[in-house]
């Protein structure tokens, strides 16, 4: 992120030079200013990919920024935003929800006067971004992955999602990893799921990796209860796939699992807004599955859709968490969350929990949250599940 480009817009001279001054101490020297928001989307557009970051006023005059959000997003901008204004609750909201609205990444603002362990702060949020949006794996290739599958390799790795006041495991997240004999290190989903998607083996993943787990369902039941959920990732691509959906129901019902203990993780990386989509949503809901809502609040699905459609969980994704113990902005979000979660009933899990200060601030505030993350558990094949499983419920007691 140091070597590309960062903006600041402001219409203060003084806070520019200041700004300016503080990331140069802290290792950024690619910096421009601009003393209004036209003049910095002008430079964006011309090449929006050189740009990692955008630190923006909100209260400017001509162009305000609540309307740089708006440009950024029908541009499409893809680095992180930050607002550099002290903003009450309900302004954070109402960016937040403009941000969503424009596909924009707001990360969060600091107030001025800007101090310089605040703005590290932002600049260690921004480089958390910038390293998910570049985050490359050498893909497999796509008779690989064929092989792979047809060498049954697809293997199911079980992450727990553990309530916050009771401290059970209430859900297991099943996560796909390609599993090559006599080899220690599991291929990473990254590696292999944009081929399968781009490919059309997909449907064939799914198919192998659901097996899996309904053969191991018995002992999930045995070890964690006849009421846990176990989850499984679709894709948006798969819910417009009629065909494949009847596949998956069969499947289960082929084994007698209740879809009761079933819930569907729906990434919000892609809009739903397909009418197939929508319908094939609900026609799983009324099947008995629960839905839930992956990496919620920084994706496409906007609040609206969350009220309507008939989630049961939403996963709060893992940008809201990391660091939500100082962070205002990360709570006041989280806040509005819980609000709506609890309007619809739907149960709430805090992903990518990795650190003992964020964990200790979620369990004070949300008693009936649930969290899933390294903290917690790694992704883990059944046996290693089980055991460590056993060594939880020593520690907690």
């Amino acid at each position: 992120m140091k070597n590309s480009q960062i903006v600041i817009v402001d219409d203060s001279p003084a806070i520019l030079l200041v700004m300016k001054g503080m990331m140069s101490e802290l290792g950024y020297e690619n910096v421009i200013t601009c003393s209004n928001p036209a003049s910095a989307l002008a430079n964006i557009r011309r090449s929006p990919e050189k740009y990692c970051a955008v630190f923006t006023d909100l209260n400017m005059p001509d162009i305000d920024g609540m309307t740089l959000l708006k440009e950024l997003g029908e541009m499409n901008y893809r680095g992180g935003v930050c607002i550099i204004s002290e903003m009450e609750n309900r302004v954070i909201e109402l960016a937040a929800h403009i941000a969503r609205k424009h596909k924009v990444n707001l990360v969060g603002n600091i107030a001025k006067p800007v101090y310089l362990n605040e703005l590290q702060r932002m600049l260690n949020k921004l480089q958390q971004l910038s390293l998910r949006e570049s985050k490359h794996y050498e893909p497999l290739s796509a008779s690989t992955l064929s092989d792979y599958i047809k060498q049954d390799l697809i293997e199911p790795y079980y992450q727990p999602k553990v309530n916050l006041d009771s401290k059970n495991v209430e859900g297991i997240e099943v996560l796909a990893r390609i599993v090559k004999s006599g080899q220690t290190n599991a291929i990473a989903p990254g590696q292999f799921i944009p081929t399968a998607i781009e490919h059309g083996l997909l449907n064939e993943l799914t198919q192998q990796l659901l097996g899996k787990v309904l053969a191991d369902f018995p002992k999930l039941v045995k070890e964690f209860g006849e009421g846990v959920k176990i989850s499984l990732n679709l894709s948006p691509s798969q819910l417009t796939t009629d065909g494949y959906t009847r596949d998956f129901i069969e499947t289960i019902d082929t084994q007698h699992v209740d879809k009761n203990n079933i819930t569907l993780e729906i990434t919000e990386e892609f809009a739903l807004e397909d009418t197939e989509q929508l319908e094939t949503i609900n026609r799983l809901r009324m099947r008995g599955f629960g839905l839930s809502l992956d990496d919620f609040g920084t994706g496409f699905t906007n609040l609206n859709q969350l009220r309507t459609l008939p989630f049961t969980e939403v996963k709060i994704d893992r940008t809201l968490i990391n660091d939500i113990h100082q962070d205002q902005f990360n709570q006041v979000v989280v806040d509005t969350l819980v609000n709506i979660a609890g309007k619809i009933d739907a149960s709430l899990i805090a992903e990518g929990l990795e650190e003992y200060e964020d964990l200790e601030y979620l369990s004070k505030t949300y008693k009936d949250m649930n969290v899933q993350g390294y903290l917690i558990c790694k992704p883990k094949p059944l046996d290693s599940l089980l055991y460590w499983h056993h060594s939880w419920l020593y520690n907690v007691q």
